[in-house]
């Protein structure tokens, strides 16, 4: 409940998991350039109807904005708006307290355990992200 309720203040507006994890793939691959409906799609192995989808939604609620490549009007961009970088970056902020916080908790042995298991977690979630784009 208390994760609920830390989210829910820092955002006017609940976001689903889907919408976050859209949101925060804008913020990371706008700054390389990928940022077009389809390599967004591409980049959370998801397809470009579920991605309209969170789309219109974060630009009603105001985190995201879309337009067209000034050169080709059939290629959309989609950027975070200054609202959605705010969040983003209250969302990094939450992740880094939260884990400073179970880190303090834990004793040495204890951390090392977490460690381990979660860099399993993070192996495994990569493995499905290869197979998901081959």
């Amino acid at each position: 409940a208390y994760v609920v309720e830390e989210l829910t203040a820092m955002c006017a507006w609940v976001v689903s998991v889907m919408e976050l994890l859209v949101r925060e793939a804008v913020g990371g691959l706008t700054a390389a350039g990928r940022n077009t409906m389809t390599q967004i799609a591409d980049a959370l192995s998801i397809r470009v109807s579920s991605l309209t989808t969170a789309v219109n939604t974060l630009v009603r609620k105001g985190y995201l904005a879309r337009g067209g490549e000034p050169g080709d009007r059939r290629v959309i961009r989609v950027r975070l708006t200054p609202r959605g970088e705010e969040a983003n970056r209250l969302h990094a902020q939450f992740h880094a307290r939260m884990a400073d916080s179970a880190a303090t908790r834990l004793e040495e042995g204890e951390l090392d355990a977490l460690l381990r298991s979660l860099r399993r977690l993070d192996r495994f979630f990569h493995d499905i992200s290869r197979q998901n784009q081959m």
